[in-house]
């Protein structure tokens, strides 16, 4: 039966698949807009909807154990789209407003998504009340950084706003020490300081061993973004020359892929391959092929809502009981209530904090 809502889910993806440029132009030039990349994080949000809802079942019957195992193979390279479109909209961002963006990303990023986050808790530590969970109060308060969590998502929100504060000092440092230099140049500077600062970030997590390899496996992927931004120009021109070009490059990230993905459990560097080829498979892929549509750029556009609030109705009727009643209305279910509570938590989070940031009007 899930092998029939993932048909549903893949259908959905194809609506409205355009595989032929407009105007004639060699490829989708507009594959890296905010509407294209809004759907491709569309599609992926749902994969992770699939995959946390997994989480809360067993499945008997033998289809939907290898339905299961897409979502195991996918693994944590379901988000790694989400980290490079973030790299690649904060460093286009910079490129028009400069140094204006850069000094508000302390609150419009880091603040702004805490703010949401934080909103999302303290409704997660209500709902674990009402349904007879505790949590110590130091794992309350931890959980208000994204370092714990009291049954919602945290780690990516960690990992995501520790990226923009990486991305903040790189870039504050970069203009102090490139004052006389070109623009290029302080761009360039700083986009190795990110790339170094989310190296670090694995190496601190990883040799300490202080959090699980999916915490940071992923967050090169956010400095990848930010490269891609500078040499996105460049990319295309060599990619998209003419079609046996493209085909290369699609045949080589398509075979990096598969190689990566086997040998992924043998070392990290393979896991961190693995990660970067899906990426790259799936970029590539966008320059021929856009799967656009309303539906999809909704989603994307929803999604801290989508992917904050899923577990919500997850852990609500896991608990009532219907999740052993029946999977599948389980499911329905959760996709029912999961739409509109993300839709709300977007739209009021978002109205409170423009009316906490908007300047006030002063009086006469």
């Amino acid at each position: 039966m899930m092998w029939l809502f993932f048909g549903l889910f893949v259908l959905l993806c194809l609506y409205k698949v355009q595989l032929k440029p407009k105007n004639g132009e060699k490829y989708m030039t507009d594959y890296m807009s905010v509407e294209k990349t809004m759907s491709i994080k569309g599609i992926f949000i749902m994969i992770v909807f699939f995959n946390h809802f997994n989480s809360y079942v067993t499945f008997s019957s033998v289809a939907d154990t290898y339905y299961a195992k897409i979502f195991h193979i996918i693994g944590q390279a379901m988000v790694t789209l989400f980290l490079f479109y973030s790299g690649y909209g904060v460093m286009e961002s910079i490129k028009k407003k400069g140094m204006a963006y850069v000094n508000k990303i302390p609150v419009t990023r880091i603040l702004g998504t805490y703010f949401r986050f934080d909103i999302a808790v303290v409704i997660f530590i209500i709902v674990g009340a009402i349904l007879g969970k505790t949590y110590p109060v130091s794992q309350c308060l931890l959980s208000f950084t994204g370092w714990d969590a009291v049954g919602n998502s945290n780690w990516y929100i960690f990992a995501v706003v520790l990226a923009y504060f990486i991305t903040f000092v790189s870039f504050e440092f970069s203009s102090i020490v490139t004052k006389k230099a070109s623009a290029q140049v302080f761009h360039y500077l700083a986009a190795v300081l990110v790339t170094m600062g989310c190296l670090a970030y694995i190496v601190i997590l990883g040799y300490f061993k202080l959090k699980e390899s999916y915490w940071f496996d992923t967050i090169i992927c956010y400095a990848c973004g930010i490269w891609y931004s500078l040499l996105k120009e460049k990319i295309d021109k060599i990619i998209n020359r003419n079609l046996a070009v493209y085909a290369v490059f699609f045949v080589g990230t398509a075979a990096g892929l598969c190689v990566s993905f086997l040998k992924r459990s043998s070392h990290f560097a393979f896991t961190e391959l693995y990660m970067l080829f899906f990426v790259a498979f799936v970029v590539v892929m966008s320059m021929r092929v856009s799967f656009h549509n309303k539906i999809l750029v909704w989603c994307g556009k929803n999604l801290f809502g989508l992917y904050i609030m899923q577990r919500i109705p997850m852990m609500i009727f896991k608990e009532t009981g219907v999740a052993d009643f029946n999977v599948y209305v389980y499911f329905v279910l959760c996709v029912a209530v999961t739409v509109p509570v993300a839709w709300a938590f977007e739209k009021y989070t978002g109205k409170l904090w423009n009316l906490i940031t908007s300047p006030k009007k002063k009086s006469a």
